[in-house]
């Protein structure tokens, strides 16, 4: 699931994936979902390892981002938005 529900306010949309994906680990499923809620990743160490985090992560060469679209280990721990909004022309 690409961005779980996406579109909806924060306290719903987070609600509503915890709620999927414990049901989608109690029937045992596997697949993945993708989202920039952090406080998901506490999903983790709340299911004695069956929720795993997986990373993307960017870096910066000459006023661009890059990513390398290599799948890591656990939470992001870098961010862009701020990068994004000053290359859109917005002073921050």
């Amino acid at each position: 699931m690409d961005e779980i529900f996406k579109g909806t306010n924060s306290i719903d949309r987070h609600t509503a994936a915890r709620k999927v994906i414990h049901a989608l680990n109690q029937y045992k499923a596997s697949g993945m979902v993708t989202t920039h809620d952090l406080e998901l990743a506490d999903l983790e160490g709340e299911s004695n390892g069956k929720v795993k985090n997986y990373h993307f992560q960017e870096s910066y060469e000459n006023d661009q981002i890059i990513f390398d679209y290599k799948l890591r280990n656990g939470v992001s721990t870098t961010r862009n938005a701020i990068f994004l909004i000053k290359a859109s022309g917005i002073n921050i």
